[in-house]
């Protein structure tokens, strides 16, 4: 029929088809040429090198295939990264190119190319893989991430990092440098190497003490440093004073007080945040426990300190001692200092008592004052008729004369005799009592009709009447009780006296422990010696009151990760100062430097000795503090314990982690 069909063409129709007409009229042919069009051919030849004008490229080169008899759109260049599988790196290259240069690579990674071309038929198929070509190692371009610094103790500081992102690390880390110094100071930095990659926390240790450094991490690969992170700043934990206050001076300002006066340490050698200064005085040869301390804020504001010690002991030597303490502990004292309080008058003399005793004369004897406070320089004793004071005779006695002989006296006549020591400050304490010439004074009778009144927690009202009084005049009242457990068979204890009111029918009793079982009685002195005892007053119990104390003995220990165990010594029964039912206490735990903000606990169970402190964060020091409550109210604080809970796993993972592989098998 004159035509020729080919169906499904492929290259192997290209070619020449010629028609050859034979007849009898004569012969003919004609020809036509058939071309099919079709994907082009793989590039061929493809190479890659290092770039040698560009850093961080690669130069890649190809021999322009054959088109598929159709002109090429374009060649799409794909990529391998460190044997990751195949991506598109660039799709449109232009068809008339036969290299390019790929760059913004990545350091110390491994890179293999290849490419087809496209025609309006289609994409054909890849060239060859290029050989695999490794850009050099460059130091990271990134510092580590997250830099953590905390305080672990006084003298050292915990340094905690990730690495760089993994697309900033250049090459395969060999390890770290730390450098830090004193924060603000133009000092040389100090260095640390951590020669492995996997090491990302460093203990800064033989630091100063309360210092502030500030610190920078960065990585390094084996091709150099990288760049080093922002500065991060940490304190290292408050220590104690090193040194004392300085140029200390004490004086006495009366007899009962001292006055000192000191210079703050030097700021670097208080090792913290300055708490104040305790003064110290102490009699020599005294134990510790002996010491008269007082504490004084720190005063920013004036360079020369002034305070003072209350309370002491009339014309008594002391030693002197000044320290700066922090919330840690005390610092060293200043060394002592010797100092002598003011002379006073002196105190009452000892055992006044009469002898001899005749119509017209009696001698009187005395001992020395047992609270001299001064040089004694003589007595003074002087006498009068009983409520005549027109009758006074005095004399003044030299300072080693203990009795005296008085004479000139009435007969069966009622005296007053008086006896003072005597110092450069005056006349002391007057010691009294009357007399009847001629008559020896007895024994007194106990006192009669004792009640009780105004009972209170720590005190109560007897009213008594006085017995006998032997003939001349009461010097002293004596107060006796059984404590606690009352009976027949129970010991009796002194619980408190008066002297020198010999007109006295009621007496205060201070000093008592509250709700505590008393029973009373009384005594009463004169002259010659102390009555029998009076009849016991009725069964009291004092009222209820806080608790005066603290638990004793509190330790604070690590228990886990989130949790600390105290313990302590439970208040003893007398110390209740209320129903035994309603005692217990009352912790307060809160993370260390926070002023005492925190959450309490309260223990119902006043012979409990231990509680689990739990839900805690890991790794923070707590302090905890604790007092006893009963059923009127609560005791005062013990002095605060520290604690730090135990270290724990990380939180969270590292972020912006990603993986690539480096070789066939790693």
């Amino acid at each position: 029929d004159g035509t020729l069909h080919i169906s499904q063409t492929w290259s192997g129709d290209i070619g020449t088809y010629t028609c050859r007409v034979t007849s009898v009229g004569g012969n003919d042919s004609r020809s036509a040429h058939l071309r099919v069009r079709q994907l082009p051919h793989a590039p061929e030849n493809p190479t890659a090198v290092l770039s040698k004008s560009e850093k961080r490229a690669i130069d890649l080169a190809w021999a322009k295939p054959f088109d598929g008899n159709s002109p090429l759109i374009r060649y799409i260049l794909e990529v391998s990264e460190n044997n990751a599988p195949w991506a598109i790196l660039l799709a449109n290259i232009e068809p008339e190119l036969s290299a390019v240069t790929v760059n913004g690579l990545i350091p110390a990674r491994s890179y293999q190319f290849r490419l087809c071309a496209v025609n309006d038929v289609g994409k054909g198929q890849f060239s060859k893989e290029t050989e695999r070509v490794s850009l050099p190692e460059e130091p990271p371009s990134a510092p580590p991430q997250n830099i953590i610094a905390s305080g672990r103790t006084n003298q050292s500081i915990m340094i905690q990092w990730q690495p760089p992102q993994e697309s900033h690390q250049n090459g395969i880390l060999r390890g770290y440098i730390i450098r830090y110094r004193l924060t603000g100071l133009p000092v040389d930095y100090q260095i640390k190497n951590i020669s492995s990659p996997d090491v990302t926390t460093l203990l800064l240790e033989d630091l100063i003490i309360w210092t502030n450094y500030e610190i920078e991490v960065a990585a390094y690969n084996g091709a150099g440093l990288g760049a080093f992170s922002h500065k991060v700043t940490e304190w290292t934990l408050q220590g104690v004073p090193t040194i004392a206050p300085s140029n200390v001076q004490t004086e006495a300002v009366n007899s009962t007080a001292l006055r000192f006066t000191w210079t703050a340490p030097n700021p670097q050698f208080i090792n913290g945040i300055n708490q104040g200064y305790k003064l110290l005085a102490w009699e020599p040869g005294k134990r510790n426990e002996d010491v008269a301390m007082v504490t004084i804020r720190p005063n920013f504001q004036d360079s020369v300190h002034v305070g003072y010690v209350t309370g002491l002991k009339k014309f008594t030597e002391y030693y002197t001692s000044v320290l700066c303490f922090t919330t840690p502990g005390d610092g060293p004292r200043s060394p002592p200092r010797a100092v002598r309080t003011h002379e006073d008058t002196p105190g009452a003399v000892g055992h006044l008592s009469f002898t001899e005793i005749l119509d017209t004369s009696l001698k009187v004897s005395w001992s020395e004052p047992s609270e001299k406070n001064g040089v004694l320089t003589g007595y003074r004793i002087s006498w009068e008729e009983f409520n005549r004071t027109n009758t006074r005779v005095t004399h003044y006695l030299p300072n080693v004369t203990l009795e005296y002989r008085v004479t000139g006296l009435t007969a069966l006549t009622t005296y007053t005799i008086e006896v003072a020591g005597m110092t450069s400050k005056g006349q002391g304490q007057l010691s009294s009592s009357t007399i009847s010439s001629g008559v020896p004074p007895e024994l007194p009778g106990p006192p009669t009709n004792l009640a009780i009144t105004n009972i209170g927690p720590r005190s109560v009202n007897l009213q008594f009447k006085p017995g006998y009084d032997g003939k001349t005049s009461i010097s002293r009242w004596l107060v006796e009780a059984q404590v606690g457990v009352v009976g027949d068979n129970e010991d009796w204890v002194m619980v408190h006296q008066v002297s020198n009111e010999p007109e006295a029918r009621s007496l205060e009793v201070p000093g008592l422990n509250p709700y505590t079982s008393y029973r009373f009685r009384m005594r009463q002195v004169n002259i010659v010696g102390t009555s029998p005892p009076s009849q016991p007053s009725r069964k009291i119990q004092t009222l209820p009151a806080p608790p005066d104390m603290a638990p004793a003995n509190i330790t604070l220990r690590t228990a886990s990760e989130t949790s600390l165990w105290l313990r302590w010594v439970p208040l003893p029964e007398w110390e209740y100062n209320g129903n035994a039912e309603q005692v217990g206490y009352r912790i307060q735990y809160y993370r260390a430097g926070s002023q005492g903000r925190g959450l309490t606990h309260v223990i119902t169970d006043r012979l409990e000795r231990e509680f689990t402190i739990e839900d805690l964060e890991e790794w923070m020091e707590y302090e905890v503090r604790l007092q006893a409550v009963n059923g009127i109210g609560i005791g005062p604080w013990s002095q605060p314990v520290r604690g730090r809970t135990r270290e724990s796993i990380p939180s969270s993972g590292p972020t912006n982690v990603s993986a690539f592989a480096t070789t066939s098998s790693s």
